[in-house]
């Protein structure tokens, strides 16, 4: 896989290949982005750009040195990854043991740090002595999805290198090819920009019972108004699976409130449950317009009481009895 194979991420795919070409390789850089767009995948593609025997700027993937990276058992490329919830001094420090006294086996020697954001205060100490004097041919990797928690020190003496989060139909894209339903794949991509998450979704039958308990729901409070609160006990907390991701119903249930709205107003190229448009039809024929924008805000509101603590039950109640209100 070379460079510029790494979904949606060309920009830094191009930046990362002609610093090569020039010759203006940092000793160290931070990958920061959301989980699940490529960081890691570009980390690897880019030891192997770096160390590769048979091409410049880019990975052959059939070279020895690709393939020991690609397979994590090449002595000039290390992986560090939190032990636990940190990354300790010790780990750090084993590090810099390896880096003086194991063999050179390539041009240039990568680190790679996993969710370096993990490091303990020891042990970003360390690595900051480590950043502090770098050796030419040492290339050290930042993966974060969370810069600011980095140290500033860190901070001012790397790269910073920013990953843009997926678009829906990017993903869609990729995880059609794997005989995953576009829709599907749609509505799930606009819950996360981590690939990985979303082929979670997919691959799970509650993930499909939820959309369809939202759906439903809205149907109940746009048409059959009492059922509606009846249903937050009998099929929404009592049901482990929704009660345990409630964030994810309410941003489920956003999405259908702005689809209603976006047929409303006649704009059907931005739906997200695009195979439900006689559903949306009917509750746009029912509700206002001005009722849906107050329905999207009671619905953001619900989901800051949760993050409060507030009781899911009561904050649920409330939602219902403030749409209807609306």
């Amino acid at each position: 896989m070379s460079l510029k194979k790494i979904l949606g991420q060309n920009q830094v795919a191009e930046m990362l290949s002609n610093s090569i070409k020039n010759q203006r390789i940092n000793h160290a850089y931070i990958f920061a982005g959301p989980n699940g767009v490529g960081k890691s995948q570009m980390a690897r593609q880019f030891a192997k750009a770096l160390n590769c025997l048979e091409m410049i700027a880019d990975a052959c993937d059939h070279c020895s040195s690709c393939k020991k990276i690609d397979n994590y058992n090449h002595q000039s490329v290390y992986w560090i990854e939190p032990d636990g919830s940190s990354i300790k001094i010790e780990q750090i420090r084993q590090l810099q043991k390896d880096f003086f006294y194991k063999a050179v086996e390539a041009e240039y020697q990568v680190l790679i740090i996993k969710q370096a954001e993990k490091m303990t205060q020891q042990a970003a100490n360390s690595l900051l002595k480590f950043l502090e004097e770098p050796a030419s041919a040492v290339v050290i990797i930042l993966l974060t999805e969370n810069t600011h928690r980095l140290l500033t020190t860190i901070i001012s003496r790397c790269q910073i290198v920013n990953f843009l989060p997926l678009e829906p139909g990017l993903i869609e894209q990729l995880l059609a090819d794997e005989g995953f339903g576009r829709n599907e794949i749609y509505l799930a991509a606009h819950l996360t920009t981590d690939i990985n998450q979303v082929r979670e979704l997919l691959n799970g039958e509650q993930f499909a019972q939820m959309r369809t308990q939202v759906i439903q729901w809205s149907e109940d409070i746009c048409f059959n108004k009492y059922q509606s609160l009846i249903a937050i006990n009998d099929k929404i907390i009592k049901n482990s699976y929704i009660n345990d991701n409630l964030h994810q119903f309410l941003d489920l249930l956003l999405l259908w409130y702005r689809d209603v709205l976006n047929k409303k107003l006649f704009i059907e190229k931005r739906l997200v449950y695009q195979g439900y448009r006689e559903q949306l039809s009917k509750q746009a024929e029912k509700i206002t317009e001005r009722q849906l924008i107050n329905s999207l805000d009671k619905i953001l509101f619900a989901k800051k009481q949760l993050s409060s603590y507030v009781n899911p039950q009561i904050a649920l109640e409330n939602l219902v009895l403030t749409i209807w209100e609306g």
